[in-house]
């Protein structure tokens, strides 16, 4: 595990502003979740579509091995705000939907690129507190959109959520202003055959001593020789890339299982429950006067916490922190579904137990699965897999994540399940990993 002097000695600033600056992607993210959270408990949002909302996903393909990260987040501008502008002009809840999963394409590209953009350019030492940087960014945009829905909640006419959906106009606007002044990764630079561009990225980004010694001469060669030696173990030749079916086969199916896995736990384990429906949860517990108020509030609590699971990640390792995580989630759901299984009115101590519960889930969520499940997502595949690694993984992702949004609203609502404050008791039994999925990962988990 790596000291925080070592890190500010291996990053330096226009690396940290170039990592932080592509990390943008996911307040668009944030923004969408958060927003649309929010924005199917604004009165004026339900009496335009007369439906209950659900959060719907498109999966779409890496484009990064041909054409370059740049080129992935490029293509994320482009789908949000074309994805924004239907929304906004929607008068039916189809075209609405239609837009949901346009701006949700977007989602599955920066999982994609960004996580996979800042392993390959940053420096291993510094590596899992920079990608954990992917969840305060995703939070930061939750938190806006928390804030803005709470301004428009009282609204009756349709700006009251035109105008929360139309500010994810602004997020891809200042990526796309700054995109060009964003260089290529290096290890796709050398994959290409283009070294002395590779050795020219590093130089700019790495300290001034490291340059000087000759550092990013020796990382490109290194890159280099990992490319080579993967290359060597494919039976079909050196000049053919590896195919999806190898994430299946050796080792790679280990790595497989292990990215796929931290981020179907990330969707499982709740987070959906109470990024996605913690309002529409409070008011349906008789807090409708301040549902907005306590969102903003869990939300704001998640900004700190990141920065902290960044922390804690660098000192304890990454599998001693989502063990820790799983253990108090798994304890706040039980806590709530507890208080929320009991017959008749609840008094008043209990509705407040349930909503502490509610934010302590995600304080621990925040500080543990949230950012860990990219950095170990990004790191756990091979150079040659790991676009593809991180690909699939986020497939499974968006697949739990839209399994999760669309089963909620039928497990907690009448005239289905009804489970109300039950709703967690489905979520429990994926908060722990098994025994043997720990031992599987053993080798990635270490610092």
């Amino acid at each position: 595990m790596a000291s925080f002097k070592i890190i500010a000695a291996a990053v330096t600033p226009k690396l940290l502003a170039i990592t932080l600056f592509l990390a943008l992607g996911n307040v668009i993210y944030g923004y969408d979740t958060a927003s649309f959270g929010g924005v199917q408990a604004i009165p004026a949002f339900g009496l335009e579509f007369l439906i209950r909302p659900w959060d719907s996903t498109v999966i779409i393909g890496p484009c990064t091995e041909r054409y370059g990260h740049r080129f992935g987040m490029l293509l994320l501008c482009i789908v949000t705000i074309v994805g924004t502008i239907i929304q906004c002009t929607s008068k039916k809840a189809a075209q609405f939907l239609i837009g949901r999963i346009v701006v949700y394409i977007g989602v599955g590209i920066v999982e994609n690129v960004v996580p996979t953009y800042q392993s390959e350019i940053v420096p291993a030492p510094a590596r899992g507190f920079v990608v954990g940087s992917l969840q305060m960014f995703l939070v930061c945009g939750a938190l806006v959109a928390s804030g803005v829905n709470r301004r428009y909640s009282t609204f009756v006419t349709n700006s009251g959520w035109i105008i929360p959906v139309s500010i994810q106009f602004i997020t891809p606007v200042i990526i796309l202003a700054g995109l060009y002044f964003i260089p290529p990764s290096p290890r796709w630079l050398l994959y290409k055959g283009r070294r002395d561009e590779a050795i020219a990225v590093l130089e700019s980004v790495r300290p001034k001593r490291d340059v000087a010694a000759g550092l990013c001469v020796e990382e490109a060669n290194a890159i280099e020789e990992s490319i080579r030696e993967e290359a060597e173990l494919r039976k079909s030749g050196t000049a053919e890339k590896l195919g999806w079916l190898d994430l299946f086969k050796g080792p790679n199916l280990r790595r497989t299982t292990i990215a796929t896995s931290v981020f179907a736990f990330q969707q499982l384990t709740g987070q959906g429950f109470s990024s996605q429906y913690g309002t529409v949860f409070y008011i349906r517990e008789g807090l409708g006067n301040m549902a907005f108020t306590y969102s903003l509030i869990n939300t704001a609590i998640s900004v700190p916490v990141c920065f902290l699971g960044m922390i804690l990640l660098e000192y304890f390792g990454r599998r001693p922190v989502l063990i820790g995580g799983a253990f108090f989630q798994s304890l706040w759901l039980y806590i709530m579904a507890g208080i929320g299984g009991q017959s008749g009115k609840l008094p008043k101590a209990n509705i407040n137990m349930m909503v502490a519960s509610v934010m302590l889930f995600n304080f621990s969520f925040s500080a543990s699965w949230a950012p860990l499940s990219y950095v170990v997502a990004s790191e756990v595949g091979t150079g040659a897999l790991r676009e593809k690694t991180m690909a699939f993984s986020s497939v499974i992702n968006v697949v739990c994540a839209f399994a999760v949004s669309f089963t909620l609203p039928y497990l907690l609502n009448p005239p289905y399940a009804n489970l109300q404050a039950k709703g967690p008791l489905p979520l429990l039994r994926c908060c722990m990993p098994s025994s043997s999925f720990q031992r599987r990962g053993d080798e990635a988990w270490k610092s």
